[in-house]
């Protein structure tokens, strides 16, 4: 993970959601106070889309034992990662991940949005739960904080 704990400072947050539909509101606001906090405004809608997909995968298909989906975002130079992580069953990353996409499917496409509107996405999981690990970078070549 990220981070230990509950906390947040100026290039980190994380946070837990319980894991419902509701929480895909609190994780966008939270996303986006962070990422323009962090000199990223420009990013921030890909990075909540992104970070959405991710959290509804939990909420519709594993809803874990604790109830708890973590979020960890850390901001870091022009770059910055985002983690999903549950305590669900898991899955086999490898045969989703190479699955084709229909175009027009209503379902099955959260990985190919995900890896469209991030730079890198990397999915562990087994039977102890799942880790989604996305990066984006700012790519305007500016860095720091909102300074820019």
């Amino acid at each position: 993970m990220l981070a230990d704990g509950d906390r947040s400072n100026d290039n980190r947050l994380s946070f837990d959601l319980p894991c419902t539909k509701k929480s895909l509101a609190r994780a966008r606001e939270k996303i986006r106070r962070f990422a323009v906090d962090n000199g990223f405004e420009t990013q921030v809608e890909d990075i909540q889309l992104a970070t959405q997909e991710a959290i509804k995968n939990v909420i519709q298909h594993a809803c874990p034992a604790d109830n708890n989906i973590r979020v960890d975002l850390l901001a870091s130079g022009d770059s910055i990662e985002v983690e999903v992580s549950d305590m669900g069953m898991g899955f086999d990353a490898d045969t989703v991940m190479r699955r084709d996409k229909a175009p027009m499917a209503v379902d099955g496409r959260g990985f190919v949005l995900m890896e469209g509107l991030m730079d890198t996405v990397g999915v562990t999981s087994d039977s102890e739960g799942t880790v989604v690990r996305m990066e984006k970078s700012r790519g305007d070549g500016t860095t720091g904080g909102p300074e820019g």
